[in-house]
This record gives C-alpha cells, structure tokens and sequence, in this order.
C-alpha cells in the first residue's frame, strides 16, 4: 500500500448532515487558499463528529480543521519538516503513508490533481461527501477553482494495524479511484 498516492476511504457517512460545522465555526484566514479554523472537542460532540472520527484508525489526532477554499489551491506537500509537529508525528506519517485523511463535504469529485511521479492525474471522489486518504509527505498536488468547497483536514498517530485493514477493504472497494506513485515504474525501464 505504500505506493498508494490517493484511495477513497470505505467508512459510512450515511445520514451524518455536514451542514451543521457551517454554523458552528467561526472562520479565520489560515492562507490565500482556504479559510479555515480549528474543530473543537466540544464541536466534534456537539455534531456528533465522533462518530465518523470513531470509523478512522487514529490513536491521538493532533489536527483537526475546517476549510472553505478561497481560490484555486497550488501545488503542495501537505506534511513537511519545516512544519510545527508533535514528537516524532513526522517519522510516524511517514513509515504508515498514506496516512493524510480528508473529508470533502461539498464540492465538486473532481477537482484534485495529484503528480504520480510521470504527470499530473485528476483524482475522483465516488461522491460527495466522501472521505479520502493522500500521501501526506510525499505527494505533490493541487485542487482546481473548486470555491466555497468545504473539507476537514485531520492529521495525527495511527494504529497501524487498524490503518493497513482499512486501506486494504477501501482498495478492494475503490481500486479504480487509486492513484499509485509511477516513479518506481518509469525509472527500472
């Protein structure tokens, strides 16, 4: 599952009505793409957010935002060295990649574009909303002018066992969605 670079996630989002963070979260600027704003313990609770969270193999979450996009969103890696983490959450990321989940909960399927290593790939969502998992560390991408499209960015340690399970049912699930790493492939030929 290593190479995996985007895979929708397979978790049950049936009946949880995402319109309920609109008015529960002040928003602040957090960049020139997104507004954006931390998603309080007392949040979570109060929309029953746990429920869906509960679904996901995390063991500590130590990001949990919010965003509306404010305009087309450039090419990035989402998790870097330079950024402020917690105690070996970098080294953790990495050795349990892809381990970025996001939620898109309104928004167009299409507006995410991942670098395979050879080009640039549109990734599809099955539908909206939907959860999804990315490389954090190593996977440049970029959405398109997608704007008002509302998302959760959630970061944080993994069960690792828990995690592996999921990406596993959720291939099985969404194989044709994947977006695999090419570099391996283009540079033994």
């Amino acid at each position: 599952m290593t190479d995996i670079l985007f895979l929708p996630i397979d978790i049950n989002l049936t009946g949880f009505d995402f319109t309920q963070f609109d008015n529960s979260i002040q928003l602040t600027a957090f960049n020139p793409y997104w507004n954006s704003s931390v998603i309080t313990d007392d949040t979570v609770i109060k929309n029953k957010f746990n429920l869906i969270l509960e679904q996901l193999p995390f063991t500590k979450i130590t990001v949990l935002t919010y965003k509306e996009q404010k305009s087309i969103v450039k090419e990035h890696v989402d998790v870097h060295p330079e950024m402020k983490l917690h105690e070996n959450e970098l080294s953790h990321i990495r050795l349990n990649e892809p381990s970025g989940y996001r939620f898109v909960i309104s928004g167009a399927t299409d507006a995410i574009e991942v670098f395979n290593g050879y080009e640039w790939v549109t990734a599809r969502a099955p539908q909206i909303p939907c959860c999804y998992v990315l490389n954090a560390t190593g996977t440049k991408h970029r959405i398109k002018e997608d704007l008002g499209r509302r998302t959760i960015y959630v970061r944080g340690f993994l069960d690792e066992e828990k995690h592996l399970k999921l990406l596993s049912n959720s291939y099985d699930m969404y194989k044709e969605y994947a977006i695999k790493n090419l570099v391996d492939v283009y540079q033994t030929k």
